[in-house]
């Protein structure tokens, strides 16, 4: 654990724009959009899972997920806490923005 610990804290951290889209009529009401500074994790799995982790509300049912787009690169998808990698690695710019795009259960 020790040098798990020494690993990310040798990580500089970053300030990252999150956004998210909205998953009901009500949920339109309010701004989704968020400042965070979080670990420049290079791994894009530990990346999603720790911008996600918090923000993202929580949806009942099965078959939705969301899809986590760094800089306009797909880099993710999240299945309620699964995270499936798009990409090899997390594409970081000077300016780092977040968008979540919600895709709904269909049947």
């Amino acid at each position: 654990m020790k040098a798990e610990f020494q690993v990310l804290k040798a990580r500089p951290k970053i300030q990252v724009v999150l956004n998210r889209d909205s998953v009901c009529a009500g949920d339109d009401c309010e701004s989704h959009e968020k400042t965070v500074e979080v670990y420049s994790f290079v791994d894009p799995e530990a990346f999603a899972r720790e911008v996600s982790s918090g923000y993202l509300p929580s949806i009942a049912g099965i078959g939705h997920f969301w899809i986590c787009e760094l800089n306009g690169v797909k880099m993710a998808e999240i299945h309620n806490s699964n995270v499936k990698v798009l990409v090899r690695e997390t594409p970081f710019a000077n300016e780092n923005c977040v968008h979540f795009i919600y895709h709904s259960a269909r049947f």
